[in-house]
C-alpha cells in the first residue's frame, strides 16, 4: 500500500519535470527567434540587401515572428520595408494591398524614423501607382506632423521629392522646384548624400525642362563632385553624358565632347558597355555638328559596333546552352544506338549458336533451343513495340510544347536554331488585384479560375494563329508573327486581345450575377524585332528575347483594366484596319523607360472581333 500511494507523487513529480523542461525550451526558441527576427530587421532598415526577392522573403519570415511577439510598431517597420520590396519587384498591387491593412495605419505611437519610412515607401507605391494626387495628400499629412513635432528633426528629403514628381507630373513644375529644394536643404542638413545627390537630379531635370540648361548644368556639375568621391558608378557614366548633352544644347561643343570623351573613358575602363554605346552614340551627334562628317561617321559606327556586341552576347549565351542540350541529347542517342547493336549482336550470336546445337544435337535439345529463340523473338519484338509506343508519345509531348515548325527541325537536325524576326507583336495580360483574391478563395478554388480563364485563352490564340508563349503565374504571354512570320500578324493579335477583354468581360457579368468573386483583366501590346529558340536542356521551351518584349510587358503595367493598351509600335501597322477605334493616351510614364507614347483600342460600334483568319 506504501508503494502503491508513492507512484502517484513520483509520476506527477515526473511530468511536472517535463513541462517546465518544454516550456523552457519553447521560450529560448521564442527569444532565438526574435533575435533574428530583430536582425533582419536592422539590416533592411538599412538597406544592406541589394537582393529584392531575398529581402521581400526574409521580411515574410521576420514579420510573422514579429506579429506574435505582439510589437506594433517593429511588425509595422518591417510590413513597409517589404511593401518597399515588392515595389522594386514591380508587385505594385501587393504592396498596396499591405497598406489597406487596419493593423497597418496606427502609427501615431511609433517612433519618427518608423513614421517616416512609412509615409516614405506609401508614396513610393502611388507614384508606381500613377496616384499623384493622393502623393500630394500624404505629404500635406507628412508635413504637419513635422510642424506639430511629432516628426521633427527627421530627414524627409525622400518624402519631399517624391511630392515634387507627383506635383511636376501633374503639371505644377514651380511647386515642383520649391519642393526639390526642400529635399536639397533636408538632405544637406542631416548630411545625406545619396539624398542630396537625388534632389540635384531633380532639380536638373526640372531646369532643363524649363529651358534653363546653365541651372541644370550647374546642378549636373555638383552632383558631379559628390560622385567622384564614390569610385565608379553607373550615375557617374550618366551624370556625364547629360553635361555633355547640356554643353551640346548651350553650343559649346569643344566642352560637350570631352564630357561625352570622359563618360567613354569611364565606361570602357569598367566594361560598362551600354554606357559606353550611348556616350558613344552622343559623341557622334556632337561631331556631326563640329567636325567633318567622316568623323561622326566613325562614332557611329562604333556605336553600332557596341550595340551589336551586347545583343552578339545575349545570342552567344542563347546559342550555348541549345548547343549544350544538343550535345547531352546526342550523347543519349549514341548510347540507346549502342544498347541496340549489342542487342542486335547478342541476337546474331543466338542465333548461330542455335544453328550449331541443331547440327550436334537432336531430338528435346534442338526443341528446347527452338523454344527459347522463339521466346527471345517474342521479347524483342514487344520491346521494340514499347518503343514505338514511347516514340509517339515522346512526339505527342514534343509537339505539344514546342511550335510546330520548331518541333520538326529539332528531330531533323538535333537541334533548332536561333531566329530573328523583324517584327513580331507580343501580347502581355495580367489579372488586377490578383494577390488580393488570393488571399480570399482557396488554393483549388484561384487554381481552377485561372485554369477556366487561360483555357479560353489558348482557343483565341489557336483561333488567330497566335504562338502562345508562356504563363507565369497570374500572366499569359503570347505572340504573333512567329515562327512563321505569315501567321498572327499585328491585327490579329489586336482582335485576340479585344477577344481575352470581351471573355472577360463576359466571366465578369456571370460572376457578379452569381454573388462570386471575379478577375480584371489589363492587357498590353507591342510590335518589334525579337529573338526566338529553345532554351535550357531540361524541361526546355520555346522562348523569345528582345527590349520589345520587355516594352509589350510595360503596355500591360500601364494599361487599364478591361481595356487594351498599345504602343506606338503596334498602331503604327493597325492604325488603318477598319472597324477598329483608338484613343489616345498621349505620352505615359512607364517603369524603366521614361515616356512612351499609348492609344486604347476599341471594336467600333456594331463591329465583331472576326474569325482572326
Amino acid at each position: 500500500m506504501g508503494r502503491s500511494r508513492r507512484a502517484p507523487r513520483v509520476l506527477r513529480a515526473g511530468m511536472m519535470a517535463l513541462l517546465l523542461s518544454l516550456v523552457a525550451g519553447g521560450r529560448a526558441q521564442s527569444v532565438k527567434e526574435r533575435a533574428w527576427a530583430d536582425s533582419v530587421l536592422v539590416e533592411l532598415a538599412a538597406h544592406k540587401q541589394d537582393d529584392a526577392h531575398r529581402a521581400a522573403d526574409l521580411a515574410r519570415r521576420a514579420l510573422r515572428v514579429l506579429q506574435s511577439a505582439g510589437d506594433p510598431c517593429q511588425a509595422l517597420h518591417l510590413r513597409s520595408l517589404l511593401a518597399n520590396y515588392l515595389d522594386r519587384l514591380g508587385a505594385v498591387d501587393s504592396a498596396a494591398a499591405l497598406f489597406l491593412d487596419d493593423r497597418f495605419s496606427r502609427i501615431d505611437g511609433c517612433p519618427a524614423p518608423v513614421q517616416k519610412d512609412y509615409y516614405r515607401f506609401l508614396t513610393n507605391v502611388q507614384l508606381s501607382l500613377g496616384e499623384f494626387a493622393r502623393v500630394d495628400s500624404v505629404c500635406q499629412l507628412v508635413y504637419g506632423r513635422a510642424h506639430a513635432g511629432v516628426l521633427a528633426g527627421t530627414d524627409l528629403s525622400e518624402v519631399r521629392c517624391n511630392h515634387g514628381i507627383a506635383v511636376a507630373s501633374m503639371g505644377r513644375l514651380d511647386e515642383a522646384m520649391d519642393l526639390f529644394r526642400a529635399a536639397y536643404e533636408d538632405a544637406r542638413a542631416h548630411a545625406s548624400s545619396e539624398n542630396l545627390r537625388q534632389s540635384l537630379l531633380n532639380m536638373a531635370t526640372i531646369n532643363a525642362l524649363q529651358g534653363d540648361l546653365q541651372a541644370a548644368r550647374t546642378n549636373y556639375e555638383e552632383v558631379l563632385a559628390l560622385l567622384r568621391h564614390g569610385g565608379f558608378s553607373d550615375h557617374l557614366v550618366r551624370c556625364y553624358q547629360n553635361l555633355g548633352g547640356i554643353h551640346k544644347s548651350l553650343g559649346e561643343l569643344d566642352k560637350a565632347i570631352a564630357y561625352q570623351d570622359s563618360a567613354i573613358a569611364l565606361a570602357r575602363t569598367s566594361g560598362y558597355l551600354h554606357g559606353e554605346a550611348d556616350a558613344t552614340r552622343g559623341l557622334a551627334e556632337i561631331l556631326r555638328e563640329r567636325a567633318p562628317r567622316n568623323e561622326a561617321y566613325d562614332m557611329l559606327q562604333r556605336y553600332l559596333v557596341l550595340h551589336d556586341s551586347i545583343l552578339d552576347s545575349d545570342r552567344v549565351k542563347a546559342v550555348a546552352e541549345m548547343r549544350e542540350k544538343y550535345e547531352t541529347e546526342k550523347k543519349e542517342r549514341d548510347n540507346q544506338a549502342l544498347r541496340a547493336a549489342n542487342l542486335e549482336a547478342a541476337l546474331r550470336q543466338e542465333q548461330l549458336r542455335r544453328t550449331r546445337n541443331i547440327y550436334l544435337s537432336a531430338g528435346l535439345f534442338t526443341l528446347l533451343g527452338a523454344v527459347g529463340l522463339w521466346s527471345r523473338l517474342r521479347y524483342v519484338h514487344r520491346s521494340r513495340a514499347a518503343i514505338r509506343k514511347e516514340k509517339e508519345i515522346s512526339e505527342g509531348l514534343l509537339h505539344n510544347i514546342l511550335p510546330e515548325e520548331v518541333a520538326a527541325e529539332l528531330k531533323q537536325k538535333g537541334y533548332a536554331d536561333v531566329k530573328e524576326f523583324d517584327v513580331a507583336t507580343i501580347l502581355f495580360s495580367d489579372f488586377k488585384g490578383f494577390t488580393a483574391m488570393s488571399e480570399r478563395l482557396t488554393a483549388a478554388e484561384l487554381v481552377a479560375e485561372i485554369d477556366h480563364c487561360f483555357k479560353a485563352f489558348d482557343a483565341i490564340m489557336e483561333t488567330y494563329r497566335i504562338e502562345k508563349i508562356k504563363t507565369i503565374g497570374d500572366a499569359y504571354m503570347a505572340a504573333g508573327g512567329l515562327p512563321i512570320p505569315e501567321h498572327g500578324g499585328p491585327v490579329a493579335v489586336v482582335r485576340a486581345a479585344l477577344a481575352m477583354q470581351a471573355f472577360m468581360a463576359g466571366y465578369k457579368a456571370r460572376r457578379q450575377a452569381e454573388g462570386r468573386l471575379f478577375f480584371e483583366m489589363r492587357v498590353g501590346l507591342h510590335s518589334g524585332p525579337v529573338i526566338a529558340g529553345i532554351v535550357g536542356v531540361k524541361k526546355f521551351a520555346y522562348d523569345i528575347w528582345g527590349d520589345a518584349v520587355n516594352t509589350a510587358s510595360r503596355m500591360e503595367s500601364s494599361g487599364e483594366p478591361g481595356r487594351v493598351n498599345i504602343s506606338r509600335g503596334t498602331y503604327d501597322l493597325v492604325k488603318d484596319e477598319p472597324g477598329l477605334v483608338f484613343t489616345p493616351r498621349g505620352l505615359v510614364e512607364a517603369k524603366g523607360k521614361g515616356t512612351m507614347e499609348m492609344w486604347l483600342v476599341e471594336l467600333a460600334a456594331g463591329t465583331e472581333v472576326g474569325t482572326g483568319q
